[in-house]
């Protein structure tokens, strides 16, 4: 009782609560971003679902029956898509999640009539998160630390809620794979292995060509057919042992990745995989954070005596959000014995060691460093392009004109092994 009470005082799945927060998110502001030109037609007051239609139906809270005023819809869904935001950075998690569900709510109330699956399970989803701290990470107002400041009871209640509100969602996820699963069973398609022909036969839910390829292939048909029902019949049992957890994990994403591009269901696809980081615990995410980095960690070794290279990291490493990246400069005392470096080469180039001892230097170095920084992953085609056009070349011809300032010895130019030339 004791080790259970410690347990259920103790927040749990905060990383996977967090990245659920923050895929639902961006799930929602997809959403009325993509919608935007015809949000009118979809649910203003003089839609396609008349606001006297809506108002008879007598919904239940959506803000959208307050007002039947066209700049009160413009200003509400305006309203919506900046709580959304708001929500996906991190700020007040738990109370802008509340708004967030009401937003969400009160459009698919307004027009229940375009809504799908991924739609419902969503918006369960979201009231469940009410009850989470989603802010612990991935948050720019910081939830986990803000925490701290509580009194200890308050804490433990809050955890309680937490872990509560986890196990309401995957509760949640299981009974919808179980009860859809046991449905399925039930259906003499399912049965005979044809289902998934007949779906795919269906325009509106069908990828031209690749439906095709399925559809006439007897072998994936049935395997996608019975695969789709013990898929969905074994998650929850399979979510005790961990390494099945891991394959249903796999098995999950794959099936609504599917279910996205094959039959367009984006959204829905979208919206069950987001409710997948919950799946994995905060101390499975961190060895697999501790084994990406030893793999993906790298020295970055710099000449410290030229102003522009140090420039130069000192602006990567801020945008290295993974700090995946360490730099030193090769001039500093001892760092040329212990890392083993040709001091010529260290001067023309940089510098990278990777894991095992992996070297690489110049635009290979630039190359390393680039692709362990995400907000530079739009460059990187074009660093391998010049890597692949030109060697080395382009590399040292920047590097060689570079400005390298000698302690001590240089007040102007020196050559790029750091002995002054004719002008220093």
């Amino acid at each position: 009782m004791t080790r259970l009470a410690a347990w259920c005082t103790r927040e749990h799945w905060l990383i996977g609560a967090s990245l659920t927060r923050v895929l639902l998110g961006v799930w929602a502001i997809y959403h009325y971003v993509l919608h935007f030109p015809v949000r009118g037609l979809l649910w203003g007051p003089d839609g396609i679902w008349p606001y006297e239609r809506f108002v008879a139906v007598r919904p239940f809270l959506s803000v959208w029956q307050l007002n039947a005023s066209p700049l009160f819809f413009e200003i509400i869904y305006s309203a919506a898509i900046g709580v959304a935001v708001a929500y996906t950075l991190g700020w007040w998690p738990r109370l802008l999640g509340m708004l967030h569900w009401w937003m969400i709510w009160s459009l698919q109330e307004r027009n229940p009539f375009i809504t799908d699956g991924g739609d419902n399970i969503m918006r369960i989803v979201l009231l469940f998160l009410v009850l989470v701290n989603t802010g612990a990470h991935f948050s720019v107002a910081g939830g986990r630390r803000s925490l701290l400041r509580l009194p200890l009871l308050a804490r433990q209640a809050l955890a309680v809620v937490h872990n509560v509100g986890v196990l309401l969602i995957l509760a949640q996820v299981s009974m919808l794979y179980l009860s859809t699963g046991l449905y399925k069973a039930m259906g003499e398609l399912w049965q005979n292995g044809t289902a998934l022909y007949y779906i795919l036969r269906v325009e509106e839910f069908s990828w031209p060509g690749v439906a095709e390829f399925i559809y006439r292939n007897p072998y994936l048909v049935v395997f996608g057919t019975y695969g789709t029902v013990l898929f969905e019949v074994l998650f929850l049992p399979s979510l005790f042992n961990r390494w099945l957890r891991y394959a249903m994990i796999a098995a999950g994403t794959l099936f609504h990745i599917g279910i996205s591009t094959i039959m367009g269901l984006v959204t829905f696809g979208w919206s069950m995989l987001s409710i997948y980081p919950l799946l994995v615990t905060d101390t499975e995410y961190r060895s697999v954070t501790r084994w990406l980095r030893r793999r993906l960690e790298v020295m970055v070794l710099y000449d410290g005596w030229c102003p522009s290279c140090t420039r130069s990291v000192q602006w990567l490493a801020a945008l290295d959000l993974f700090s995946l990246v360490d730099y030193l400069s090769f001039r500093e005392p001892g760092v040329v014995q212990f890392w083993r470096l040709d001091v010529e080469s260290a001067a023309r180039r940089i510098q990278s060691i990777g894991a095992g001892g992996r070297r690489a230097e110049g635009m290979d170095a630039m190359i390393c460093i680039v692709a362990r920084i995400p907000l530079l992953w739009p460059v990187l085609p074009v660093f391998a392009l010049c890597r692949l056009a030109a060697g080395q070349r382009a590399y040292d011809a920047l590097a060689a004109r570079r400005l390298i300032l000698v302690p001590g010895h240089c007040a102007g130019h020196c050559a790029a092994d750091g002995r002054p030339d004719a002008r220093g």
